[in-house]
């Protein structure tokens, strides 16, 4: 591997638009878990709590996809 691809490809990584949906997705992670400990224990609640957590998960994790793929 050539010292210039090396470095387009730790540009890439390093691209803030990446980490900033890494950081997105942990924060709507974290609401998720706040809504299922915190607001009294419905199934509604409960059901949209881990909807929001998994919601967020994905956001994290298309995150990463990204940042692998480039």
């Amino acid at each position: 591997m050539r010292l210039k691809q090396k470095k387009d490809d730790m540009v890439n990584a390093n691209n803030p638009s990446h980490v900033k949906l890494i950081i997105a997705g942990v924060f709507v992670t974290l609401f998720g878990v706040y809504i299922k400990q915190v607001i009294d224990h419905s199934f509604v609640v409960d059901v949209l709590g881990w909807a929001v957590t998994f919601i967020g998960a994905a956001i994290s994790i298309i995150g990463v996809m990204r940042i692998l793929k480039d």
